[in-house]
């Protein structure tokens, strides 16, 4: 059976599962996945409608993304219309965060190069994430 990965794009950043977990195939890791958002934003349903859930299959690239918004039980209360509204705006929010992630993941890589040209130190990883992308 395979093995399915997650990443959790969050407002910290991005956490990956190494470990992983196996499942039939795509739709019990869907349901799986699912299960997950759903248990990761209980009680704070309104500060997690924008992370994602990324689902690998593996190791390969993404199968599938779940947005927090979309499997939210305290929205099944709105209309279709609002809904839907509630779950673009959580999209659009999620993006921006993952630009501004983006940004300052290029901003420290760019402040290691420069201080590494010149001989100073600098950091090499924060996070457990590689500060000079392909980096050998």
């Amino acid at each position: 059976m395979p093995t399915y990965t997650f990443k959790l794009r969050s407002d910290a950043g991005w956490v990956a599962d190494n470990v992983g977990a196996t499942l039939a195939d795509n739709a019990s890791a869907y349901r799986y996945a699912r299960c997950v958002a759903r248990e990761l934003m209980r009680c704070r349903e309104l500060q997690t409608r924008c992370w994602l859930l990324e689902v690998y299959r593996d190791g390969q690239g993404p199968l599938f993304d779940i947005l927090f918004a979309n499997v939210d039980p305290t929205l099944d209360h709105l209309r279709c219309e609002l809904r839907v509204l509630v779950e673009k705006a959580n999209e659009k929010k999620r993006a921006l965060k993952d630009v501004v992630h983006d940004i300052g993941l290029t901003v420290r890589e760019s402040q290691a190069l420069l201080a590494r040209s010149s001989g100073r130190p600098h950091l090499i990883s924060e996070n457990g994430e590689i500060t000079i992308r392909n980096f050998a």
